[in-house]
């Protein structure tokens, strides 16, 4: 049976980077990778606000220390109308007939 190593999973914001003390126990590179993007899509998930057009980094540190794996993502959202008149409550159709 194979020990499997603890790595610590560091999130960086534009605004605060915050250490992991407690670490995860991942089995190979691909559960570390696995866990990286999972940590980036929960954060993000969960305040897409705070992180909107700012980047959401984890950096992955290995036991001893040395940074061994990295993770961004970056959200962006943009109105594709902006051309267009607003629609108003009093203009909108609901399409349904009256």
């Amino acid at each position: 049976m194979r020990l499997m190593a603890r790595y610590f999973f560091d999130v960086h914001d534009s605004q605060v980077t915050t250490l992991d003390e407690y670490g995860a126990e991942c089995a190979d590179r691909a559960a570390v990778a696995d866990e990286a993007l999972r940590v980036l899509c929960e954060i993000a998930g969960d305040w897409p606000q705070r992180h909107l057009h700012h980047g959401l980094r984890v950096t992955v540190r290995d036991g001893s220390g040395h940074i061994v794996h990295a993770a961004s993502i970056q959200l962006s959202a943009q109105w594709l109308d902006e051309d267009r008149p607003a629609t108003t409550p009093s203009t909108r159709t609901s399409g349904i007939a009256a």
